[in-house]
């Protein structure tokens, strides 16, 4: 059975999907509810590179969002480890996301994401997806990986 805790950073990892699928369609605005806006925190996307830095990563979600074509990613298992006001969420996920012709292509991946307690709210400081390289089919090129 979950403790508290595990259940308010499994609604945080909820929140990341809510986030990532409305990206996917256009609209990064979420995830700004969802991430850190701290200076420490990190992204690596599934098309490669790291962002250091809430404005790098805001930026990096802007632009995949402009680059969207729709599609939906949901989670289909996931391992979560709450220590302190720290977390750990490592899930596998699959989804179907448009390339830049609307051609719908399968995506699984294996993603992990690290959540800090701030202010008594869980927001994400840490997130690493696979490197998919049909990811670039979908989202054009690497911007800089």
């Amino acid at each position: 059975m979950p403790t508290d805790d595990e259940a308010t950073v499994q609604a945080a990892n909820k929140a990341w999907y809510i986030a990532l699928n409305a990206m996917l369609n256009g609209d990064p605005a979420p995830f700004a509810d969802v991430y850190s806006h701290a200076e420490d925190v990190s992204y690596m996307s599934a098309e490669g590179g790291l962002r250091i830095g809430w404005h790098a990563t805001w930026s990096d979600w802007q632009a995949q969002a402009g680059l969207a074509q729709g599609g939906h990613v949901e989670e289909i298992d996931n391992h979560t480890i709450v220590n302190g006001d720290m977390a750990v969420v490592q899930t596998v996920e699959k989804g179907l996301v448009n390339n830049r012709e609307g051609v719908g292509v399968e995506l699984v991946a294996r993603e992990t994401s690290v959540f800090r307690r701030e202010d008594s709210k869980w927001k994400m400081v840490a997130h690493h997806a696979d490197l998919l390289p049909n990811w670039i089919e979908v989202a054009g090129s690497a911007r800089d990986a």
